[in-house]
């Protein structure tokens, strides 16, 4: 896995949104991995709030793991936070840019680059993700299948308490929440099925946030 072009901003980056975030949340972050050499990697998350990209950079950073997110398009647009995810190097992905995207990341994991997706597509309300997590969409697979990237399932928890969905921002609190974020073991798609493997994937990251709350939880 090859650091990214970006590399500087992302890790300046990093820095401050660990300080930044640790005003509104405490952290219990996995830092040491164990990530494959001999396969590009897709870092894929679940998505409940939009602290999760402020939380991904933090965690990010502290395990010195570098990688491309594919980020909302919309919000390249926008003042400040649009440059901001260019000099990220992050990948702009909608409904209508979908093909454009998954070819960038496609490109980027080929040369060797790491890639991040939430892949639900979207935050997701609690009443859509009543086992967890919510519908995974098929992209992950289309671009996996395309690079024979190796996925690693992420699971955050807690993301939701400190910038719920329909706020404007995270909301401070006098009991920080606590955000934590876990790794799962790396796996390999086994199935030409996109929409069975978006289901598997969204299976693992489930199975790791059960893992979290339910520390007797098997998989």
């Amino acid at each position: 896995m090859k650091d990214i072009e970006e590399i500087r901003s992302f890790r300046r980056s990093g820095k401050f949104m660990n300080i930044f975030s640790k005003f509104f949340s405490k952290h219990d972050f996995q830092t040491e991995l164990d990530l494959p050499r001999s396969s590009p990697i897709i870092f894929a998350a679940n998505h409940r709030s939009f602290f999760d990209v402020i939380i991904a950079w933090a965690f990010f950073s502290l395990s010195g793991v570098n990688c491309h997110c594919l980020i909302r398009a919309d919000l390249f647009s926008k003042p400040l936070i649009g440059s901001w995810l260019k000099k990220n190097g992050c990948i702009a992905t909608s409904r209508d840019t979908r093909e454009e995207a998954e070819l960038q990341a496609i490109e980027k994991l080929k040369a060797g680059y790491a890639v991040a997706i939430m892949p639900e597509g979207r935050l997701v309300p609690p009443a859509d993700r009543p086992e967890g997590v919510g519908q995974g969409r098929p992209g992950i697979s289309r671009i996996a299948r395309a690079t024979g990237a190796t996925i690693v399932p992420v699971a955050i928890t807690g993301s939701d308490l400190v910038w719920p969905l329909g706020k404007g921002f995270p909301i401070p609190r006098l009991k920080r929440p606590v955000i934590k974020v876990r790794f799962g073991a790396p796996f390999d798609l086994q199935s030409d099925d996109d929409i069975n493997n978006a289901n598997v994937v969204m299976q693992r990251i489930k199975s790791l946030l059960d893992s979290m709350t339910n520390p007797n939880h098997t998989s």
